[in-house]
């Protein structure tokens, strides 16, 4: 027999080749699809109660068990970064718990964990099992791990070994002067010691803060 999904009258079949289409979809692209905003939303509903899709907000649902298909398109704009970039770019083989997406809020959706920020740049779209999704650059995974404390400072070393520092650089310098002290000195420690990035901060002679600085460090980072 023919399953339906609530009174729309949408084959439940239909319906899912229309969801696997998107990393998350909307009551109003559902409602577009079927006709009608109230069967819409009863249709939804009685999708969810039988586990063919999940809610992850307000209007906002997905059928994908993967959450790095979805976790970047819950808010937009927003972009996967620190842990699963340094993975996604090879720095590390640590498997992060939670997927860590940089975003204009701090929230929890499922398994996924939004970090706020102002700083929303240094991403790109990749491709991911047939999906798009954003990825932070790897030079700025490096600074939203700094900037953040949310990586071990080994991982973020490793990660500036291989990144590009030219790039690095460039990126740094967008931030503000309490970020280049710890990205410069992480660098330093690294073995990447960085001229330019010095000379943007060699005149202020405010100390920073980094849980993992190293004492006695020329660019006035401390515990």
């Amino acid at each position: 027999s023919i399953t339906y999904i609530g009174i729309c009258k949408m084959k439940e079949k239909d319906f899912l080749e229309f969801a696997k289409k998107y990393p998350v979809f909307t009551t109003k692209q559902v409602a577009a699809a079927i006709g009608d905003m109230n069967y819409s939303k009863v249709a939804l509903s009685k999708a969810t109660d039988k586990g063919l899709i999940r809610r992850l907000k307000r209007g906002c649902y997905t059928v994908h068990e993967d959450p790095v298909i979805y976790a970047s398109h819950i808010y937009h704009p927003s972009y996967i970064s620190l842990w699963y970039a340094f993975q996604y770019y090879g720095t590390t083989t640590q498997l992060p718990v939670n997927i860590e997406v940089m975003a204009r809020r701090n929230e929890v959706v499922d398994n996924v964990l939004f970090i706020k920020t102002i700083e929303m740049w240094g991403y790109k779209q990749v491709d991911y099992n047939g999906y798009g999704i954003f990825m932070a650059e790897l030079e700025k995974a490096i600074i939203d791990s700094i900037v953040t404390e949310r990586v071990p400072v080994d991982e973020v070393r490793n990660a500036v070994v291989m990144c590009n520092m030219d790039t690095l650089e460039r990126y740094s310098l967008r931030m503000p002067v309490s970020a280049i002290k710890k990205i410069g000195h992480v660098a330093e420690t690294a073995g990447h010691p960085s001229d330019i990035l010095y000379e943007r901060i060699r005149e202020d002679r405010n100390y920073t803060t980094y849980y993992a600085a190293e004492p006695g460090n020329r660019w006035r980072v401390k515990k």
